[in-house]
């Protein structure tokens, strides 16, 4: 009481506060950084590889495995997955939750800088990135021409345009796809080699040594000082042509250009990137950790029209921006809050049919909110769906604390002559249960902390935000209202003298209508406490046919969100030319603009192929030439009459029947799927552990089939994808030696023949007009590297200096391999993948472990479920957990309060009455039992406890003044009825907008709203009979001895002297 106290004798004070938490709060919302998710930081960090050339197979055990021992040692590794395809080698290691990335990538790095040395020469120095959200692009910025090829394109987007762009604030990396990368090429003619006794390592040994430029001294000439430099850098591609390779024996030299060709050209295409319907260039911007999205997209977009350097007639446009869903998720939860508030602001004008009431209460929203943005402000938060969906959610409930507390100073005001006395008592009274209530419904909150994974990151900052926002509505309710009640509020009877004659006989009309529904309530609570046994068994039955309803809710981990995109993988017959995967890619583009209306349709992006260099590599999904990704974007949902599911399942069987032979996979979503399910882009994925590939073989088809005979499940996807042609060179050791040419010489010379020295023994050409490097790349000439007497006719030099045929040291072996080879826990793992469809991911889950318990493994075999069935368990696990937690908290707590442990377990009655409520309306509305809509059981058990803890403390007060248990069970429960009404309906219909779930985001929210509004609803209409019938139950069999002191004997502080 001592606040409210306080709060009256300082009115000016509170006066003065509230304005400060208006000013600071409008301050910290501009202030505060708009995001999709909280600051999230997934820990896990890559090690990259490239290994230009080399299959799978060469990479897994020469790269990734020595790779794999030395990081798994590291400080807080939880696990270590890595994958090898053709080029790419890559170590991803998962560390602990909540453990410091930033040391585990120091860590990382000097554990792989240890063994570089034990590595395979030809790689490239291996980089390491962490991943956060921000290794997910936030916008794609298109480059397209008419006038430029591909080759100026990726020129211009590599070195004028990503440099650029990387200079804006809280840009982490702009990564260019697509394009022809520039390139001197040496093209040599092996007939020319041979006749001059030359092979290609001596071409690029000598070209090699010609572009050079070293330090030689200083010289002090008169008054001046020279420094000395030997440059000898090509400054045009000409000159490359007259670099003498050696001397012959007649002492005529024999220069590059007797043996091929120097072509300013382009290295070998293997990544070909298509923009609505044109090969175009794009980059993949990267924001910093910590970075603010939507800052950066503006800063992107008004720095696009000021860069330098761009040619008339390039196009320089974003074709995909994150920001947008991001800013339409963000206003569509203001809209629902504003909404939200208002229905609660109409349900208090209703009950208490007053306008200076509704707004003393309604003062209380908008303080609690400016509070809660101070706190996160200054706890360095963002402004996500999560934080901004925990202020919608508690809209309702926090007019709840003011609601209690001015309806119980209104009738006393009725009924008090001394306007100070019956303030300060109706504060008292109410004290202990606005506290409890408040208490109990942030401390079923606390337990969440204890739940695992990512789930846990995007959760904890909703509970915070609710925390916050509840004890501010408690603190407005113990001050605030009481000094705006003191200083505005009238009793009924004098606030109708100043009103009109119509509005006071709809005030008594509205008065009769209150307080029939007062007398018919009474009515009924009397027939139940007389019926007592009947009313329980009544409640026992529907509780039970509740639970009867249980199974038909799926369940989920997450519910899917209309991101308003959707990507098709195709995969076609295994060492397919990346030109022949474009044609299709070409294809299916123009099925899908003929089947999705263009006023449906935003842009479609495709990925063809691998680039064999950059960080980008590492995050493309392709595998090789043969396989493209197509990112279909669609405008937002408020323009559209499908979501992106239904259109996505409306294109399906139009595109799977264009390719016979050719796979396609399906996969809706993008960033928020991206993130929940880190690890695993598909709902459903069943590893396959297992080292041999003859006998994984037959796994993987017992597990494909068993999988396409389970319902609801579409796009089956197997990660290995095997016979990818291999041409291996066996090296005849003995005549190698003989000869005088080591493994190692025949090694490059196919490497260099076939696929240039480029970056693996580089040579660098530096461009004179712009200062822009390039590799000069020494290779067959294309028409004579076609076939496999190519490979055969491949020219070495032994010991003699005379030319040696490949095929007379080396045999070829044709052989096949698999194409992208995964590890997990240092074993080899395959995954097979899907996606649900028409059916929820638990009973799919149930399914395909009851059919995965029936496949005989053969040894060194083993099968389990992971993506996001996994991550569904483990998250499930923790909130019931936490929910039991919950539960024991709110007894605890209530127990100190009432000092009683037989009040707090009637009070508890109350919540098991809010699971048919829940279980209904998750069944009316088809929504699954997902991580959202637990987390509304959780919030909706600390609510509807405040109904119980209302009646209780009313009761025992009307007991401790003498009443008769029943009359006082009877009593108290019919002056309590009107608030708990209001407090519940504010809560309910403040909720509804979000429980609805329309506009962009709102299915993120929407089950965790629609469980609270079920919850509640039944929840109260049986706590107000429940409740009163438990309580006469348990005193008249374990009869307490009440304090018979009248309680009116406290003593109330004098008013003070007015000023």
């Amino acid at each position: 009481m001592w606040l409210t106290l306080l709060a009256l004798r300082n009115g000016i004070g509170i006066l003065m506060l509230s304005l400060a938490m208006v000013i600071l709060g409008a301050t910290s919302v501009q202030r505060l950084p708009v995001d999709l998710f909280p600051q999230i930081q997934v820990p896990v960090a890559f090690v990259g590889v490239i290994y230009k050339g080399a299959p799978p197979l060469d990479i897994e055990q020469s790269v990734v495995y020595p790779i794999e021992k030395a990081v798994s040692s590291a400080s807080n590794v939880e696990h270590v997955e890595s994958f090898a395809k053709q080029g790419i080698g890559a170590v991803q290691i998962w560390f602990n939750w909540g453990a410091d990335i930033n040391v585990g990538q120091m860590e990382v790095m000097q554990r792989v800088t240890q063994i570089l040395n034990s590595l395979p020469p030809g790689i490239l120095q291996p980089f390491i990135v962490k991943f956060d959200v921000s290794n997910i692009p936030v916008s794609l910025v298109t480059v397209s021409s008419d006038d430029l090829d591909e080759r100026a394109l990726y020129d211009l987007a590599s070195n004028t345009i990503a440099p650029q762009i990387e200079q804006i604030a809280n840009v982490a990396a702009a990564t260019v796809e697509g394009g022809k990368i520039r390139q001197i090429n040496i093209n040599l003619d092996p007939a020319l080699l041979n006749a001059r006794s030359l092979s290609i390592l001596d071409v690029v040994k000598s070209v090699k040594a010609a572009n050079i430029i070293l330090p030689s001294g200083d010289i002090k000439a008169g008054n001046l000082d020279y420094n000395v430099f030997t440059n000898n850098q090509f400054r045009s591609v000409d000159p490359i042509q007259d670099v003498i390779v050696k001397v012959n024996q007649q002492g005529s030299p024999v220069r590059v250009r007797d043996v091929g060709t120097v072509t300013d050209s382009s290295d070998i295409q293997t990544n070909i990137v298509r923009t609505d319907g044109t090969r175009a260039v794009y980059l993949r911007v990267n924001k910093q950790p910590i970075a603010n999205t939507v800052a950066v997209v503006d800063a992107l977009r008004t720095a696009l029209p000021k860069m330098v350097g761009i040619p008339p007639g390039v196009k320089v446009g974003i074709s995909f921006d994150q920001s947008v869903y991001i800013r339409q998720s963000i206003s569509n939860l203001i809209e629902q809050a504003l909404h939200g508030s208002l229905l609660a602001a109409a349900v208090i004008l209703i009950f208490l049919r007053n306008f200076t009431s509704t707004l003393i209460i309604s003062v209380a929203i908008p303080l609690s909110i400016m509070v809660t943005f101070i706190v996160l402000y200054f706890s360095g938060q963002t402004l996500n769906v999560f934080t901004l969906g925990g202020l919608a959610l508690g809209i309702g409930r926090l007019v709840d604390d003011s609601i209690v507390e001015l309806e119980n100073i209104q009738r006393h005001l009725n009924t008090t002559a001394r306007r100070w006395d019956a303030i300060l008592e109706a504060a008292r009274e109410v004290a202990m249960p606005i506290l409890a209530s408040t208490v109990t419904t942030v401390v079923v909150f606390l337990p969440i902390f204890f739940v695992a994974g990512i789930a846990r990151l995007l959760l904890i900052p909703l509970t915070i935000t609710i925390a916050i926002s509840l004890f501010t509505s408690f603190f407005v309710s113990r001050t605030v209202t009481p000094a705006l009640c003191y200083r505005f509020l009238k009793p009924e009877q004098e606030s109708h003298r100043s009103m009109p004659a119509w509005f006071v006989r709809l005030m008594d009309w509205s008065r009769e209508r209150y307080e029939s529904l007062d007398k018919g309530y009474e009515e009924s609570l009397r027939w139940v406490l007389a019926h007592r046994w009947r009313f329980i068994a009544g409640v026992l039955l529907l509780f039970a046919a509740s639970l009867m309803l249980a199974p038909k809710i799926g369940t989920e981990f997450l519910p899917v969100s209309d991101e308003s995109q959707f990507r098709i993988v195709l995969r076609g017959p295994v060492g397919q030319r990346v030109e022949k995967t474009e044609q299709q890619v070409a294809e299916i583009e123009r099925v899908l603009r003929a089947q999705i209306p263009a006023e449906e349709l935003e842009t479609i992006v495709s990925s063809t192929g691998v680039l064999a260099q950059g960080r980008s590599s590492l995050f493309n999904p392709n595998t090789g030439p043969h396989t493209s990704s197509i990112s279909v974007h669609l405008v937002t949902p408020d323009k559209r009459k499908r979501n992106q599911v239904q259109i996505m399942n409306d294109v399906r069987p139009k595109v799977l029947k264009l390719f016979p032979g050719v796979a396609m996979f399906f996969d809706p979503g993008g960033l928020i799927k991206r993130v929940t399910s880190f690890g695993s882009q598909k709902s459903v994925d069943v590893e396959i552990y297992g080292y041999d590939f003859e006998k994984a073989r037959g796994v993987i088809q017992q597990v494909e089939s068993m999988m396409q005979q389970i319902p609801g499940l579409a796009d089956i996807e197997v990660s290995r994808e095997e016979n990818y042609p291999e041409v291996n060179v066996v090296v005849d050791r003995e005549k190698a030696a003989l000869l005088g040419i080591s493994e190692t010489d025949v090694a490059n010379a196919v490497l260099f023949s076939l696929n240039g020295n480029g970056p693996t023994d580089p040579i660098i050409y530096t461009d004179p007009q712009n200062g822009n490097e390039y590799y000069i790349s020494a290779w067959l000439a294309e028409e004579h590297r076609k076939d496999f007497t190519d490979i055969e006719n491949i020219i070495l030099t032994g010991r003699t200096e005379e030319p040696v045929l490949l095929k007379n040291v080396a045999s070829l072996k044709l052989n096949a391999g698999p194409v992208k080879i995964d590890r997990k826990y240092f074993q080899r793992v395959v995954h097979v993948t899907a996606n649900p469809v028409d059916r929820d991911l638990g009973a799919v889950a149930a399914d395909l472990e009851a059919s995965i318990a029936k496949i005989q493994l053969p040894s060194g075999f083993s099968i389990r479920l992971a993506g996001q069935i996994q991550q569904q368990r483990e998250t499930f696990e923790g909130l019931l957990f936490a929910t039991a937690l919950a539960l024991v908290l709110v007894y605890m707590v209530m127990a100190a309060q009432f000092k009683s442990l037989i009040d707090p377990f009637i009070i508890m009655f109350s919540v098991p009455m809010g699971l048919p409520g829940v279980i209904l309306i998750l069944f009316l509305t088809d929504t699954t039992l997902s991580t959202t809509s637990m987390m509304g059981i959780i919030m909706m058990l600390g609510i509807v406890v405040s109904n119980g803890v209302l009646l209780v403390d009313y009761t025992n007060v009307l007991r401790r003044r003498g009443r008769e248990l029943h009359d006082a069970a009877v009593t108290a429960a019919k002056t309590r009825l009107r608030p708990i009404l209001m407090t519940s309906l504010a809560t309910v219909l403040g909720l509804l907008p979000m429980a609805i779930g329309w506009g962009t985001g709102g299915e993120t929210n929407a089950p965790l709203a629609r469980a609270v509004v079920g919850g509640l609803s039944v929840s109260t209409i049986l706590t107000l009979f429940l409740i009163p019938t438990v309580y006469v139950i348990l005193e008249e069999r374990f009869s307490r001895h009440p304090d018979k002191t009248p309680e009116n004997i406290d003593w109330i502080p004098a008013e003070p002297a007015s000023r």
